[in-house]
């Protein structure tokens, strides 16, 4: 959610910037791509680690739901 922000941010000031200025348009692509590739092990991070949670949650419920003994 946070790089979707930032992502939309820097995109909406390179739509500010026009096609006037190329330095600027390739420093905003350069900003854009510098915040992909750092928030992205995060990204992922946090998919593993939810996809982990959600199957411990679904293991305690199938051992809650069958019989013991």
């Amino acid at each position: 959610m946070l790089s979707a922000l930032i992502l939309h941010l820097l995109l909406t000031l390179g739509a500010h910037l026009g096609g006037a200025d190329a330095a600027g348009v390739l420093t905003v692509a350069a900003g854009m791509a510098a915040v992909l590739v750092v928030l992205l092990p995060f990204a992922l991070l946090s998919v593993r680690r939810a996809l982990d949670a959600l199957s411990a949650v679904r293991t305690r419920g199938r051992a809650a739901a069958s019989p013991q003994g």
